[in-house]
């Protein structure tokens, strides 16, 4: 009897390994470090010493026609999950993707000129104008990255969006999009082309009014390009960017009062340029400039119109990497932080030490 059962059971185990069409592993990377911050903000200043990590789950495996699945989950200091998602690599068809957290399709595109460290918006107080790329469509939609082609020579790939509820909130299992009081469905597509030690981009990003919405002119567009050019060990790039969210009222009283991409009813233009040059393998340095213009004529329906407000940030950064430690910091300085004409000027200074595991 002992023998017919194991022989049944050897025969039932080798039925469900031949029969499985999928095989995957779990994996589990990260990385560690402290930081020391100082803030001075007019005569005010914060200094403090802190900490980072992040530890990110991945799993994947492939299917018996040779497509891929994957997904990642990123959990930080907080032990709150900033990322996950789940994507679908079809060989030469390329690869769809649905998460939270990821950016979606415009965190390619929020600051891509060169850095050593950081983006030059990062440590700032004030959530930019392009940072926000894409900032609509981010959760709660599908992206579709093409694998890369040939374009008359160079080398090119194109992304693309689409998002029925175009709120930007987290999705949870099994679950769909909350629904925005705003905005109905939207989509983005973005195009890369590189070339030598040239590369050059562009996004468009669009969210539709909700018929029902009151708050709102028109729909919402975000929109950017950026070329890159690369010399041996010095980079340059310079990026512009448009973003309106259609958002309707009276113009604003003055121009002394701070904004936010998020409820602002005007517009709002950047443009970044950057240089990072790499002394060797393990030094790096980098410098950059961002300047964002908030004109709240936009979308005013009444009222009487003021100037425009420039938001200028200048950073200056390093990096240095000995295997799996690094050494990197950076200091910026902020002109009318929020676009407030009145208000005092940011300074953040950060150095970090990290480690990777």
């Amino acid at each position: 009897m002992n023998t017919i059962k194991k022989i049944g059971l050897t025969a039932l185990g080798t039925s469900l390994v031949a029969g499985s069409a999928f095989a995957g592993e779990i994996s589990a990377s990260g990385d560690a470090g402290y930081t020391w911050s100082s803030e001075a903000v007019g005569t005010t200043s914060n200094d403090g010493i802190g900490m980072n990590h992040d530890i990110t789950f991945s799993g994947s495996g492939e299917l018996d026609n040779g497509w891929t699945v994957s997904t990642t989950m990123i959990l930080i200091e907080t032990t709150a999950i900033s990322s996950s998602n789940v994507s679908l690599t079809m060989g030469s068809m390329g690869k769809l993707r649905v998460g939270n957290g990821t950016g979606g399709t415009g965190a390619s595109y929020d600051a891509v000129t060169p850095f050593a460290y950081e983006e030059n918006h990062d440590g700032m107080k004030t959530s930019t104008a392009i940072d926000n790329m894409g900032g609509l469509v981010g959760n709660g939609g599908i992206d579709y990255f093409s694998p890369s082609f040939d374009l008359g020579g160079a080398t090119a790939s194109f992304m693309l969006n689409w998002t029925p509820e175009a709120s930007n909130t987290f999705v949870g299992e099994g679950g769909v999009s909350t629904g925005s009081a705003l905005y109905g469905s939207g989509g983005a597509f973005g195009l890369n082309v590189s070339t030598g030690g040239f590369s050059l981009g562009a996004y468009g990003a669009e969210a539709n009014k909700d018929g029902g919405a009151t708050g709102l002119d028109g729909d919402a567009f975000d929109g950017t390009w950026f070329a890159k050019y690369t010399a041996g060990p010095v980079s340059f790039g310079y990026q512009t960017a448009y973003v309106e969210r259609g958002i309707s009222g009276a113009s604003a009283a003055n121009n002394s009062s701070a904004k936010t991409v998020a409820a602002a009813n005007g517009k709002f233009e950047s443009e970044l340029m950057s240089v990072a040059f790499n002394v060797n393998e393990q030094f790096s340095v980098s410098w950059s400039e961002l300047t964002e213009t908030y004109d709240e004529q936009s979308n005013a329906k009444s009222g009487t119109e003021i100037g425009n407000v420039d938001m200028d940030s200048t950073s200056i950064q390093f990096a240095y990497t000995m295997g799996s430690m690094s050494i990197k910091g950076y200091q910026t300085d902020v002109d009318n932080p929020g676009w407030d004409s009145d208000a005092s000027s940011d300074e953040v200074t950060e150095i970090a030490v990290n480690f990777a595991f």
